[in-house]
């Protein structure tokens, strides 16, 4: 990077924004965006910062979406969503007398949508198994060595917390320990289907796979509405709760929902650009013969 206006600490700044961006944009544009930061003086504008790292996220969604394949993006979603999912069930832990019906609801079309994920990727999984290839098999021991991981973790993060308060450091700590290794493993089986996926990239009739698709963008959708006007039923019912620490581990609710309902918008949205994807696939909206 040959960009160098001002001190070692803006230099600093400029490499980080760049190294934000996707490999592939920064061999074509590193340069000169490096150059232009520095020109801009970016470290003291912070607009321009929110800017870049903005850009740094659309310049990585457009790689995901046109180098991957519409049944991984589906995969990385359902990951979010089930992340989000338990915030969402550590969320409601307070108010099991509130909005009933609207929880169920979440859960029922939650379930659809992963179910049709389990039905896209099985025929993958099956095939996977049949063949004699050690290398793809390994990836199909992730999710059962990451239950394994996390059920020990949890038993851990229990006794750690037990007979302390909820805002004690052990609880906390317990809590930390939980939440991370969830988000690790969610992480690690979404991307050990991908791996499987790539090895096995058709193995559905395409019309089929778009059903499913549009199946898990539509369940995820009725699950994010259904969280956020949840959160508007418990605001009606129960004001206090609503404005009180009854959130992921005892912080604010207002804010816990909003996050929650953020990522589990963000998770319908990335399957949907799947869904998308996938119709518009050769074949995908043929009728069958």
């Amino acid at each position: 990077m040959r960009a160098g206006t001002g001190g070692d600490g803006d230099l600093r700044l400029v490499r980080v924004l760049v190294a934000c961006y996707p490999a592939g944009w920064r061999r074509r544009y590193g340069e000169e965006y490096a150059q232009l930061l520095c020109d801009l003086h970016v470290h003291r504008r912070p607009a321009l910062i929110l800017d870049s790292l903005r850009g740094a996220a659309r310049a990585h969604g457009g790689v995901v979406m046109t180098k991957a394949s519409p049944m991984t993006v589906a995969v990385w979603a359902c990951g979010l969503f089930t992340v989000a999912g338990i915030g969402f069930a550590k969320l409601a832990e307070d108010f099991t007398g509130e909005a009933t019906g609207t929880y169920a609801l979440l859960v029922v079309s939650a379930a659809v949508a992963l179910l049709a994920l389990v039905a896209a990727a099985a025929p993958g999984a099956t095939a996977v198994l049949r063949d004699q290839d050690a290398g793809a098999r390994k990836y199909l021991a992730v999710p059962v060595l990451g239950a394994v991981v996390w059920y020990a973790v949890l038993r851990l993060a229990l006794a750690l917390s037990a007979d302390h308060g909820v805002h004690s450091a052990p609880t906390i700590a317990g809590f930390a320990l939980v939440a991370g290794t969830t988000i690790a493993v969610v992480a690690a089986t979404a991307w050990a289907a991908a791996r499987v996926l790539r090895r096995r990239p058709t193995v559905q009739r395409p019309r089929l796979r778009s059903v499913e698709m549009v199946t898990i963008a539509g369940g995820m959708a009725v699950a994010t509405a259904a969280a956020a006007v949840w959160g508007l039923q418990v605001r009606s019912a129960d004001p206090a709760g609503f404005r009180g620490d009854h959130g992921v581990l005892a912080t604010a609710f207002v804010p816990s929902w909003i996050m929650v309902v953020a990522a589990l918008t963000a998770s319908t949205v990335l399957a949907a650009l799947a869904g998308r994807r996938q119709l518009a696939a050769p074949g995908a909206a043929r009728p069958a013969r």
